[in-house]
């Protein structure tokens, strides 16, 4: 298992591009990204590239690209809400999933990006990982709001 200070050495994290687009697909399409996100559906290719054209375009919404050793380790998305918070959510490639990178990365992210900023979350009630994320950001649970989906019945949590 590597270390944190090790693995924040070895990430670093770019602006997302077009050239993206079939790598972003692929993990957002991925079994365990849906489980765990807000829109369960799988995207086909032409509306995923529709939306990252928007997202690219967007002064509200940033989205990046994190990296280990130059290899895509997960992708980072901040979207600033109405009340000036930074909302962020992210994904781990599947092929780096239960190698405890998501808190290395995230706050790869946080000190670039995040510094002096109020950050808030929406994580599905009871995903571990990315409750001690959102902890190690300093975020606490707030809010819930019941799950619509027949499937899943975890609530998602607001962290602020």
């Amino acid at each position: 298992m590597m270390k944190l200070s090790k693995a924040l050495e070895e990430i670093t994290v770019r602006k997302a591009t077009v050239a993206d687009a079939a790598l972003l697909f692929e993990w957002r399409n991925d079994s365990e990204t849906r489980r765990n996100s807000r829109d369960k559906s799988p995207l086909d290719l032409d509306t995923h590239k529709e939306w990252l054209s928007r997202t690219l375009q967007s002064s509200h919404r940033a989205l990046y690209i994190v990296e280990i050793n130059e290899r895509p380790l997960g992708t980072i998305r901040t979207d600033v809400a109405r009340d000036g918070y930074i909302e962020i959510s992210y994904t781990i490639a599947p092929e780096f999933r239960g190698r405890r990178l998501s808190k290395p990365m995230v706050k790869r992210f946080a000190d670039e990006f995040l510094k002096g900023k109020k950050i808030v979350a929406h994580i599905k009630k009871d995903h571990r990982p990315s409750e001690s994320v959102a902890r190690m950001l300093g975020l606490k649970p707030v809010s819930e709001v019941p799950s619509e989906d027949p499937i899943d019945d975890r609530p998602m949590v607001e962290w602020r």
